[in-house]
């Protein structure tokens, strides 16, 4: 009875990871697509938006390929390596070429207002 509780707990978990997925690689093309208009957590030069968003639509088609052979009895494969070595570097780099971008636009911004004062 218990083992068969936990199996539906674990097939409900791999769906919900697919649907993550899918979502992850929605959201990286509406980044692609509309880099001025990009998601909330990710601001910066139309650069690193697509960068962020090439690498989000990397890691949900290979996070759902992934789940999807873990859920068939498959062994994992080249998509965990894809999300490990290009689409989680993609992402992380792209985070922090953002959070400078906006550091360095605040920086230029208060400078500048310095400058006008005096």
């Amino acid at each position: 009875m218990l083992g068969t509780a936990i199996d539906v707990l674990d097939r409900a978990m791999d769906v919900l990871m697919v649907a993550v997925g899918l979502g992850c690689a929605w959201l990286g093309c509406w980044a692609v697509h509309r880099p001025r208009r990009p998601p909330e957590p990710i601001r910066g030069p139309v650069w690193v938006v697509r960068t962020w968003g090439l690498g989000f639509v990397l890691l949900g088609i290979c996070l759902a390929i992934e789940t999807i052979t873990l859920m068939t009895g498959g062994e994992t494969g080249w998509a965990a390596d894809v999300i490990r070595w290009v689409a989680g570097p993609l992402v992380v780099g792209s985070i922090v070429a953002a959070f400078v971008a906006r550091r360095w636009k605040r920086h230029r911004a208060r400078t500048v207002k310095g400058r006008r004062r005096a």
